[in-house]
């Protein structure tokens, strides 16, 4: 096969190797059967980082690694290659591969004018669902990358050519030492009204179907640029920096992504003294960033503008994005490097850009006058992007804001993006990635001061890997004191955001907070009334957030359902204990839990694999039996509602000493499972059916004799179109103990059974007529249905017909002989059969010589006046 490939290359395509001719054109001629592109793959090993002994001039935890990079052959293979498989140092001294792939966060003229500053993402070689963002320039090599569910840092150590590996939560606040000056976000008129939706009306996330690319214009005052080495490719590198950490936030949770206009060095200014700036956040005041930046650019050639500056501040308009007001954003800080102001700062303020207002609840520090009451779904500083995460003094949840946004920021932003401003501009793709399917689970009631589990489940149609975040999403006053954020006050938030996780299931609050009867800012208990609503945000890495709702009414009462034996001086042996707890009135309605299970933790209840009862009543009193080899003094006992989400945990660690098997137990019977056969099958009774005291584990079961039924071992065999219900009376043993005699319900599920149809044998006269044959008359139904004649399969020269519950024949006029024909019964309940009937009609008589006949016998008449018939029925012939 001849081949012939034609490639034409355009300057206007964005071609992003750099070719300056205005076409070219390739022919490749293959004597294959097919063509294939080949793909270079260079690695970077563990060889090219160098682990250092710790540098006692470095603040280091203990979970920190610092090293040394060849960049120059690093470099060498990044820009030279395809893709790079790269091996990154952990925090914990191991290494970990990604495969980096360049990316493009410089518009392409940019990045050729820059060719030294290169940008990537990846994904993890063995883990495709880690996703990271990379780049390397003159001033070093920068990565953020997933790892175990954690976000690894890697940053250059400034000052030196050193290297800092650490995770996200050990991320040093900066700006902690100086004020923070914070706003909230600039209304303006002509975009207030579509701001202002409620957020029931806010477009759902999972209706995101396309990927957006915003050109950011960023502007930089000289402080700025002499931070960070006072020329424009060193601030450039800095700002490419901070758009790739940035961009790998917004394209998880919102399928966007942020690329500096082609002029973006040109709008960083190198002279403090010469800029139209002042370096705060009075820079946003009037068209000054505007201005700045339309000065060399086209306000047609960028979406979205922002200014960096050196004083501590943000600001930005609110849903400004493709308006004439879309430079109104400004982030400033003393340390304008590192995730404490990429993440809490840049992606805050740009979120207010794109629609998003302020999450928090609180009223101390920063966070007063700051609230946004439509938007308040975290309690105290709020702990997400949008929230004010430490810089709100006695309420801050955390030093710094996790690398994600709240639900209902995300809901904010696609509003905007998708069906408001935000969608008059950027270039836009088609998502071929789908969105998970998602299932908060049913509604329950549960009773107030009481720990629960929320489950819930998600699909997803790519088999992408899931990641899960159950919020609370309900409003309510602000909070002025952890004081306040400790109490239930009938409305608003009483559960903080955590990190999304691999498991779709969150336990309220906390079980290290369970487990020492404590709780800590931004976690408490429902002691109220009230109604508590999530929603379940399902993440697939690839741009979709898709959520679904569900609702917990709490119940009040004077106590909460907890157990209160044993408790941290209880001593249990092998042998027989009571569990004690009070049940809140569970058992009754609304909360309607009449039955629990109890379990038991030998780990301090990090987990509880060992069941000690199962189903019993929830009366508040339980007799359980230890009967295993268990010696712990780290020994906890839980009480839970099967059918429902709520649960109790004992007080405090406690001993158990097991001394030997106690003596045989004599089984006694409490419950069993429901059981039931259809009619006419048969059931085998499994001891796993039967629950016993102390959820003993019996040998074996008997089965004694009763009525209608028959037995084959533990097999019970019903009577034959028996229905109904059955007791059968049984017996258990347990290392040679019997125990007494308990009975056992079955149930038999009736199943309609076919009517019985006999044929029938018929005698009629030559040239019969309407002759009426009652063939239901010996037809019956076991289960006593009526019976119908539903059809007649007739091939003779006669008629018959149906008439009510018998057939009318009528013979063939010149017809003498015998013939048959078939009709089905219905018994009105889908059973049905069919029955034949022999028809013998006689012969003609012939005519008397003698002119004088006799007078005719008297004959019986078998159809009610018709045609006279002799009729003889049977019982099939």
């Amino acid at each position: 096969m001849l081949v012939v490939v034609w490639l034409n290359y355009d300057r206007n395509d964005n071609n992003p190797t750099g070719l300056t001719m205005n076409k070219l054109s390739l022919m490749c001629l293959f004597l294959i059967l097919t063509c294939q592109s080949a793909i270079a793959v260079h690695s970077i090993g563990q060889t090219h980082w160098t682990l250092l002994e710790q540098n006692p001039q470095i603040n280091l935890k203990s979970t920190e690694q610092i090293l040394t990079l060849d960049e120059s052959s690093v470099q060498a293979l990044l820009a030279t290659s395809d893709f790079v498989d790269m091996a990154l140092p952990l925090p914990s001294g191991q290494f970990v591969t990604y495969r980096l792939k360049p990316s493009q966060v410089m518009a392409p003229e940019l990045a050729r004018k820059y060719p030294q500053i290169m940008t990537f993402h990846g994904s993890q070689i063995d883990r495709p669902d880690n996703l990271g963002s990379f780049d390397l320039s003159q001033k070093g090599f920068f990565g953020m990358f997933e790892h175990d569910g954690k976000t690894v840092y890697i940053d250059p150590v400034k000052g030196t050519k050193q290297y800092r590996s650490y995770y996200f939560t050990h991320a040093m606040k900066q700006a902690n030492s100086v004020k923070i000056k914070r706003h909230p976000p600039i209304r303006f008129a002509e975009l207030s009204e579509a701001l202002e939706k409620r957020p029931g009306d806010l477009m759902q996330t999972s209706q995101i179907s396309e990927r957006i690319v915003y050109r950011l214009a960023v502007t930089a005052t000289g402080e700025y640029t002499a931070y960070h080495g006072g020329t424009r490719a060193l601030a450039l590198a800095a700002l490419v920096t901070m758009v790739n950490r940035v961009n790998q936030v917004y394209a998880r949770d919102l399928g966007i992504t942020f690329q500096l206009v082609a002029n973006n060095d040109q709008l960083i200014f190198i002279d403090a003294a010469t800029d139209p700036f002042t370096n705060s956040d009075q820079d946003i005041d009037g068209d000054t960033i505007t201005d700045a930046i339309e000065a060399v650019i086209s306000a047609s050639d960028y979406d979205i503008g922002h200014l960096v500056v050196t004083e501590g501040g943000g600001v930005a308009g609110l849903g400004v994005v493709c308006t004439s007001q879309k430079a109104a954003g400004l982030t400033g800080s003393p340390v304008p490097e590192s995730d404490a102001f990429y993440i809490d700062y840049v992606a805050h303020e740009i979120g207010h850009q794109l629609g998003a207002e302020h999450t928090f609840n609180g009223l101390v520090g920063a966070c007063q006058g700051n609230r946004s009451g439509l938007s308040a779904f975290e309690p105290a500083s709020g702990s997400t992007i949008m929230g004010y995460t430490g810089i709100c003094g006695t309420q801050d949840l955390q030093k710094n804001s996790d690398p994600f946004f709240h639900l209902h920021s995300i809901d904010q932003m696609v509003e905007v993006t998708r069906q408001g401003v935000g969608n008059t501009c950027g270039s836009r793709t088609g998502l071929t990635n789908q969105s998970p399917v998602v299932d908060a689970g049913s509604d329950y009631f549960i009773p107030a001061r009481t720990p629960f589990t929320l489950t819930g489940s998600a699909t997803d149609p790519d088999s992408d890997t899931l990641t899960f975040s159950w919020q609370q999403f309900d409003l309510g006053t602000a909070t002025s004191s952890p004081d306040q954020d400790a109490i239930d006050r009938g409305t608003g938030p009483l559960f903080r955001v955590f990190d999304p996780t691999s498991e779709p299931v969150r336990t309220f609050p906390r079980l290290i907070d369970i487990l020492t009867n404590s709780t800590v800012l931004g976690e408490t208990y429902a002691t109220t009334n009230r109604t508590l609503s999530f929603r379940l945000a399902v993440r697939d890495g690839q741009g979709h957030v898709a959520s679904d709702a569900m609702q917990v009414t709490v119940v009040n009462s004077t106590n909460g359902f907890r157990v209160t034996q044993p408790d941290s001086s209880s001593q249990w042996d092998s042998a027989t204990h009571s569990v004690i707890w009070d049940t809140a009135n569970t058992q009754n309605a609304p909360v309607s839990c009449s039955r629990v299970s109890i379990s038991l933790s030998t780990d301090g209840g990090a987990s509880f694999p060992t069941s000690l009862a199962n189903g019993v009543d929830n009366d508040g009193q339980q007799d359980v039996l230890i009967t295993s080899a268990i010696s712990t003094n780290q020994a906890r006992v839980k009480v839970h509602c099967p059918d429902n989400i709520f649960f109790a945990i004992n007080s405090g660690n406690f001993t158990i000493n097991f001394d030997g098997p106690a003596e045989p137990i004599i089984p006694v019977y409490q419950s069993q499972d429901p059981l039931s056969v259809n009619e006419d099958e048969r059931l085998m009774v499994k001891k796993e059916d039967l629950t016993f005291a102390f959820d003993l584990a019996i040998d074996s079961i008997t089965l004694m004799a009763g009525d209608n039924y028959t037995l084959d071992g533990t097999t019970v065999i019903p009577d034959e179109h028996f229905n109904g219900s059955l007791v059968v009376p049984a017996t258990a043993t347990k290392d040679n103990q019997i125990s007494e005699q308990f009975n056992i319900t079955i149930t038999v599920v009736a199943v309609n059974d076919e009517p019985t149809v006999l044929n029938d044998r018929v005698e009629v006269a030559f040239q019969a007529s309407q002759v009426v044959l009652p063939v239901l008359s010996n037809d019956s139904d076991v289960d006593g249905d009526i019976l119908s004649i539903s059809s007649v399969d007739y091939q003779g020269d006669g008629t018959v017909t149906i008439a009510s519950a018998s057939l009318v024949y009528t013979a063939g006029s010149t017809f003498s002989g015998t013939e048959t024909f078939s009709y089905t019964v219905s018994d009105g309940n889908g059973g049905s059969a069919s029955g034949e009937v022999e028809v013998t009609v006689a012969a003609p008589v012939e005519p008397d010589p003698e002119p004088n006949p006799l007078p005719e016998p008297p004959v019986q008449s078998l159809n009610d006046g018709g045609q006279e018939a002799h009729y003889l029925l049977c019982c099939g012939f």
